[in-house]
C-alpha cells in the first residue's frame, strides 16, 4: 500500500494513471499484443460495416407494416376469430390472464425482495401497459382493449401489495397460487359450455405466441420433476426400474421431436376409442413435456455423477437413511451444478414448440407464414416478418438465461 510521506498517515493514494482508467483497461484487454490490437481493429471495422448497413436498412428500407397489419393476432393467432368465437367478444380472456400473471409477478417481486424479478416484473408490466399507446384507431383497437392493457400497472402493485402485506406472501404459497393461476388460465381460454357469454373455444384455434407459451410453462414445470426421477431410476439398483428408465430415455433422446409429434397426432388416437377426448394441444405438451424430461434426465444424472462420493459416505456414517442422502444432500448439489445444462434444456423446450404445426396447431410462426402465403403483397416483408419474431423469441430466452446467470451467483456456483 503507497503511503502519504507528507502526511505520515497509512492513507491508501490512487493508482498511477499508467495503470487505471480506460486507456489501461483498453491496453490490457484489446491492444495487449500486436495481433490483438489487430484483431481488435478488424473486429471495429467488421461491426461498423455491419452497423452501417443494418441500420441503414432497418430505419429507411425495411417495412414494418405487416407487423402493424397482424397486430394483436401475432398474440393469440385465430383465438378471437368469429369462427373461434363467435361475436368476437373473446378477446378480454388472454388480456384478463395477462392482468393476474403481472400481478403474479408482482407477489414474486414482493417475495424475492427485489433483484432480477423486481426488474422483470417492472419491464413486463410497462411493456403491457405501453401496447395500450399503439397507435391503432378505436375501430381497431377499442377502448376497452387499451384500459386492459394499461390496467397491469396497477395490477403489478396490487400483486406486490398481496406478496407484501397478506398471507401469501411466500415462496410456497406463491408457487401454489402460480400452480392455480396457470390451471385457471386454461379453463378461461378454453371457456365452460352453458354459461352466456363464456363460450368455449376449440385448442384448434388456440395460436399466436399465447401458444408457444403455455406449451412451454406446462413442459417446463412437468419435465424438471419427471427428469429428476428419471436420472435416480437410472442409478437405481432394482433391475426393472433401471432398464424401464434406460429404455424411456434412449426411446425418446433418439427419435426427433417432430417424429414424435406426427405419431402423436396420428398413431395415438388408434389406442383409444373414437370418441375419447385427447386433443392435440394434450398431445403436444405430453410430447414436448416427455421429450424433454429424456435430455433433462441426463443432465442430472450426470450432475449426480460429478458428486465427490466422500458425501454420501458421511451421510451414511451419520446414520442417514439412502433417501435422506439422495433428497436433501446429493441433489440438490447435483441441481446446483448442472444448472446451466438445465436452463440450457428449457431454452431449447421453449423454441421447440414452434414444431407443433406439424399436428395442425397454428403457433406463432405457422400463424406468420400462413398470413404470408395467405396475403401475397406481404411477401415482400417476410423477412421483417422473421426478424421481428426472432427478436421476440430472443427476449425471452435472454431473460431465461439472464436470471440463470443471477441464480448461479447467488449459489456461488464455480465459486465455493
Amino acid at each position: 500500500m503507497a503511503v502519504d510521506a507528507e502526511a505520515g498517515t497509512g492513507r491508501a493514494l490512487p493508482p498511477p494513471r499508467a495503470s487505471g482508467g480506460v486507456a489501461a483497461w483498453l491496453r490490457d484487454n484489446l491492444f495487449s499484443e500486436w495481433y490483438n490490437g489487430a484483431l481488435t481493429v478488424l473486429s471495429v471495422v467488421v461491426l461498423g460495416i455491419v452497423l452501417w448497413f443494418g441500420l441503414r436498412w432497418l430505419i429507411a428500407g425495411a417495412d414494418w407494416s405487416v407487423i402493424a397489419t397482424l397486430g394483436g393476432q401475432l398474440m393469440v393467432g385465430q383465438y378471437n376469430t368469429e369462427s373461434a368465437c363467435p361475436g368476437q367478444n373473446c378477446f378480454w380472456r388472454p388480456q384478463a390472464i395477462l392482468l393476474v400473471v403481472t400481478a403474479l409477478l408482482g407477489m414474486m417481486w414482493a417475495v424475492a425482495g427485489g433483484g432480477p424479478t423486481k426488474r422483470i416484473a417492472i419491464g413486463v408490466a410497462v411493456v403491457l401497459a405501453l401496447f395500450a399507446l399503439l397507435p391503432y384507431s378505436f375501430e381497431r383497437m377499442g377502448l376497452d382493449v387499451r384500459l386492459l392493457l394499461a390496467a397491469n400497472l396497477p395490477a403489478l402493485g396490487v400483486g406486490w401489495a398481496i406478496g407484501r402485506y397478506t398471507p401469501l406472501g411466500t415462496v410456497r404459497r406463491t408457487a401454489i397460487a402460480a400452480a392455480v393461476v396457470f390451471v385457471l388460465a386454461l379453463v378461461v381460454l378454453r371457456g365452460l359450455p352453458g354459461i352466456p357469454g363464456f363460450q368455449t373455444v376449440s385448442v384448434l384455434h388456440w395460436g399466436g405466441l399465447m401458444l408457444n407459451l403455455i406449451l412451454a410453462v406446462a413442459g417446463i414445470v412437468i419435465c424438471l420433476p419427471i427428469g429428476v426421477a428419471l436420472a435416480l431410476g437410472r442409478r437405481s439398483n432394482l433391475p426393472v426400474v433401471k432398464l424401464l428408465c434406460v429404455v424411456f430415455i434412449e426411446v425418446f433422446r433418439g427419435v426427433p421431436l417432430i417424429t414424435l409429434l406426427f405419431m402423436s397426432q396420428h398413431l395415438v388416437p388408434l389406442a383409444f376409442p373414437e370418441d375419447f377426448p385427447v386433443n392435440s394441444l394434450l398431445r403436444a405438451a405430453i410430447v414436448i413435456t416427455l421429450f424433454s424430461a429424456a435430455y433433462m434426465a441426463e443432465n442430472v444424472r450426470g450432475g449426480l455423477q460429478a458428486l465427490h462420493p466422500g458425501q454420501a459416505e458421511a451421510a451414511r456414517a451419520l446414520g442417514l437413511p439412502s433417501w435422506q442422502t439422495t433428497l436433501l444432500i446429493s441433489l440438490p448439489q447435483a441441481i446446483r451444478n448442472v444448472i446451466p445444462a438445465i436452463v440450457g434444456q428449457f431454452i431449447s423446450l421453449f423454441k421447440d414448440t414452434t414444431l407443433v404445426y406439424i399436428i395442425g396447431m397454428n403457433d406463432v410462426l405457422q400463424f406468420s407464414r400462413a398470413f404470408i402465403q395467405g396475403n401475397t403483397e406481404y411477401l415482400a416483408s417476410a423477412k421483417e416478418l422473421f426478424i421481428f419474431l426472432a427478436v421476440v423469441f430472443w427476449i425471452f430466452t435472454y431473460g431465461m438465461s439472464y436470471v440463470s446467470r443471477r441464480i448461479e451467483q447467488n449459489l456461488g456456483v464455480g465459486q465455493r
